[in-house]
């Protein structure tokens, strides 16, 4: 199973020039979905999501056409007859992925100042003694986070409530008797991150960077 994995960061804003061209390379309602974003980080963040998910396509050999984005009742979007892609931000990085053939999810997470007891419900007991044993609880936190939303948004169908994703080991996850594998998303040491696929994949990543 062949993966495409794009990412790119954005530390400080695009220059308005660079901004409007590659905005302006993209369907109306494509631009006003990048324009709804208030903060920078998050227009960017769409924005840029959007022209990685224009050269994964281009790159795997479809037309790169946004004008064929849609979005399933649950919010996730898809490409008509393309492969299948997911796409996550968090902080000032923004990643595409594109799987081959099969379901594919994947999620990052910038590490912060959280309290992450607040998150306990969503974890297994197991998982939990696991997060609390660690050697960095928060960073163990991040990683199985990234797991479970990988995971739920490969699964595609909707809500999921993650402490139905049961983190098994490593590199499996079953989540409602389906058993789906992970691979560790390493792309910079502040962020978490995981792809979550049906079968092992062979995964290539490429930091593009917008000047």
């Amino acid at each position: 199973m062949e993966v495409r994995v794009y990412y790119a960061s954005f530390d400080t804003p695009l220059s308005a020039g660079r901004f409007s061209r590659l905005l302006e390379q993209l369907p109306e309602d494509k631009q006003q979905q990048v324009l709804r974003y208030k903060r920078w980080q998050d227009a960017h963040a769409s924005l840029l999501g959007k022209h990685l998910l224009l050269q994964a396509c281009s790159e795997s050999g479809y037309p790169a056409d946004l004008r064929l984005l849609q979005y399933t009742v649950a919010g996730r979007p898809y490409m008509p007859e393309y492969p299948d892609f997911n796409i996550s931000h968090s902080g000032n990085m923004v990643v595409c992925a594109l799987a081959a053939n099969g379901r594919i999810g994947v999620d990052i997470e910038k590490r912060g100042s959280i309290d992450i007891m607040d998150f306990k419900d969503q974890f297994t007991m197991e998982e939990w003694k696991l997060v609390m044993s660690a050697e960095d609880p928060v960073w163990q936190f991040y990683e199985f986070w990234t797991i479970k939303e990988a995971v739920a948004k490969a699964n595609g169908v909707g809500i999921v409530d993650l402490p139905s994703v049961h983190i098994l080991s490593e590199s499996l996850v079953r989540l409602h008797g389906f058993m789906w594998t992970l691979t560790p998303l390493l792309l910079h040491n502040a962020y978490a991150g995981h792809i979550a696929t049906e079968s092992i994949p062979s995964v290539s990543i490429r930091d593009v960077v917008f000047d």
